[in-house]
């Protein structure tokens, strides 16, 4: 019961930020107290469940970061054509509240808690694609060119083209790209 109840009042909180967002577009212009106010909560109560407004979305992004993985992990794809469409598809259900966090200028938060989480998941995902060295340098080069890539171009969508172009032309877009590249 308690685990539930801590669910919903963290996931309130949640909301509480990214409805605050979308208002103000502005992180550095949202109080704890607005925020617990939005949540229905005391402010003694949310320093409870997070120490500051930035522990809210790095947590948050930590929490999708994890999930994406356990969802890649399922999936068990054999091509890399398979994973471009696995990214797009799972973080564009999140396309919202990641827009929200773009116009606030916080999607850069999302990119560096990918760089630092995804280096030590690389090893748990079996992908025909992946680098076979173990040396954590090269993991960490490798994750980082995909990440960037892949969020850039996630980005641009979210902000231009989210409405004209489709995920699976987004995707069909990045593979001609990579298959231009690697055929000159």
């Amino acid at each position: 019961m308690k685990n539930r109840i801590a669910g919903q009042t963290s996931g309130r909180i949640r909301n509480a930020m990214l409805i605050l967002l979308k208002e103000e577009q502005s992180l550095g212009k949202i109080t704890i107290a607005a925020l617990s106010d939005e949540a229905g909560i005391s402010r003694r109560t949310f320093y409870r469940y997070y120490a500051s407004k930035e522990e809210i979305l790095t947590t948050y992004i930590a929490n999708l970061i994890n999930d994406y993985i356990a969802e890649l992990r399922q999936s068990r794809l054999q091509k890399f054509e398979d994973l471009v469409s696995f990214f797009f598809n799972f973080w564009t259900q999140y396309a919202d509240e990641l827009s929200i966090l773009q116009k606030a200028g916080l999607f850069s938060l999302i990119v560096e808690t990918s760089n630092k989480m995804i280096p030590a998941l690389y090893p748990t995902v079996e992908a025909p694609w992946q680098i076979s060295s173990k040396n954590q340098r090269d993991i960490v080069y490798a994750t980082r060119y995909g990440i960037g890539g892949f969020w850039n171009v996630l980005s641009q969508w979210l902000a231009v083209d989210r409405e004209n172009i489709s995920v699976s032309e987004l995707s069909h877009i990045l593979l001609n790209a990579m298959t231009s590249a690697q055929g000159r």
